[in-house]
């Protein structure tokens, strides 16, 4: 299964630097705390719909989050499976709204903004279609 060897490669290349895997591991326990992602102990894997998708650290010069993590929706099981990106719709970039909203936010007196971090962990899947991810 690719995510698990990619999974204990990522392992492998932090435990070089224990704060970093320390970090590392922070991350995940909070996603999965979150309900973000979940911990499969023994994959089923008797139907062709089972797919994890693999992730990898991504270093940045920040004090407060020196590491992130990447999921690879581009991973494909074998040559002839598509990935998640390849099912995924596609549509052109939305930038003439993202210009409109930007104008509105400058004509109100207040205005008010968020972070959104964690915004595309919050994705929801329905129980049996989880294994397909």
């Amino acid at each position: 299964m690719i995510a698990r060897k990619r999974t204990y490669n990522v392992i492998n290349r932090l435990a070089k630097e224990p704060e970093m895997l320390k970090i590392y591991g922070n991350i995940i326990n909070d996603q999965e705390n979150r309900g973000s992602i979940e911990k499969v102990e023994t994959p089923d894997v008797t139907t062709n719909r089972v797919h994890y998708i693999p992730h990898h650290p991504v270093k940045k010069d920040s004090s407060t989050t020196p590491i992130r993590i990447v999921y690879d929706c581009s991973c494909r099981q074998d040559s002839e499976s598509p990935s998640l990106n390849d099912c995924l719709s596609s549509t052109q970039p939305q930038l003439k709204k993202l210009t409109d909203i930007l104008t509105r936010f400058r004509y109100g007196k207040y205005a008010l903004t968020t972070d959104i971090e964690k915004a595309f962990l919050q994705i929801g899947l329905d129980e049996e279609d989880r294994g397909s991810t």
